[in-house]
């Protein structure tokens, strides 16, 4: 399985760190060059800035449309892909839950990450063979898109939703796409950098978001009436969260997932061997 490495060129930490962890863990590891707002033309920013609930800032298109190259290329092959920001922190059973994934029919999508937020999780669950994890239906989420798996299939919805909607924040716009076959490992096996502490993982990088530092304002609304248009998109979004909870409550619950804190052990990982490639 190919692993995409979202990157930004200017975050040299940042790469020497995946490309340590892909070596470390055998991982199929392709680098693409992350979008800054220079690569995005003020034509287009205009055109998608306001096609969200809020508007959007230009770090946030420069980041949707990474998402969107790596989509782009796995929509246009025939095997899932692990896609991953290059503040991922990986546990170090990972490549063997690839290799469980490799093997699944009718997936769409798998998050692999936690961010201190309660998930809908269906009841029901795959057994992760070999693993002490497990799979369960993510029916509805709020934040990451730091790590998952996306099938072709997947990819194809997430693009033809964009050409008919137009972009979002990444981690809403794929946790919003309730037509994706979802699922979450349980526990996760990623984390972000920034939440490392909160989970008693060793941060090897810096921890700080590069979107979150960069004091980008948000483009300001057009009018009083755009203003109206926007906050009226916003509350549908709001509705059509709660509707998707009403229909799913009966077959699923709210919870936090947690990770193994021995599978993102430094001390564990430097005894490890290192790991048979990932195919």
């Amino acid at each position: 399985m190919k692993t995409y490495i979202l990157n930004l060129p200017s975050a040299l930490e940042r790469r020497n760190f995946q490309a340590q962890q892909a070596e470390r863990l055998g991982l199929q590891a392709l680098f693409i060059d992350a979008q800054t707002p220079a690569d995005i033309p003020d034509a287009f920013f205009q055109a998608h800035a306001f096609s969200w609930e809020r508007p959007i800032k230009i770090t946030e298109v420069a980041c949707f449309m990474s998402h969107h190259q790596v989509w782009q290329q796995i929509a246009a092959s025939h095997q899932p892909a692990l896609v991953l920001e290059d503040d991922a922190i990986l546990a170090r059973n990972t490549p063997e839950l690839l290799r469980v994934l490799s093997q699944l029919e009718g997936v769409d999508h798998v998050s692999l990450e936690t961010r201190q937020r309660q998930k809908l999780l269906g009841r029901r669950y795959k057994a992760a063979k070999g693993l002490n994890a497990r799979l369960h239906p993510l029916l509805q989420d709020r934040t990451g898109a730091a790590a998952y798996v996306l099938w072709p299939s997947g990819a194809r919805l997430l693009l033809a939703k964009f050409e008919q909607q137009g972009m979002g924040l990444a981690d809403a716009f794929i946790s919003s796409t309730y037509q994706l076959k979802s699922w979450q490992t349980v526990p996760a096996f990623a984390i972000q950098a920034d939440v490392a502490s909160a989970y008693g993982v060793s941060c090897p990088i810096a921890p700080h978001s590069l979107i979150a530092r960069e004091k980008v304002p948000s483009p300001p609304t057009r009018s009083g009436l755009h203003d109206l248009q926007l906050k009226w998109r916003r509350l549908r979004g709001q509705l059509r969260l709660a509707v998707r909870y009403l229909r799913c409550f009966w077959r699923a619950r709210r919870q936090f997932v947690g990770v193994d804190p021995q599978q993102f052990s430094i001390n564990a990982a430097k005894d490890a061997a290192p790991t048979a490639p990932v195919c």
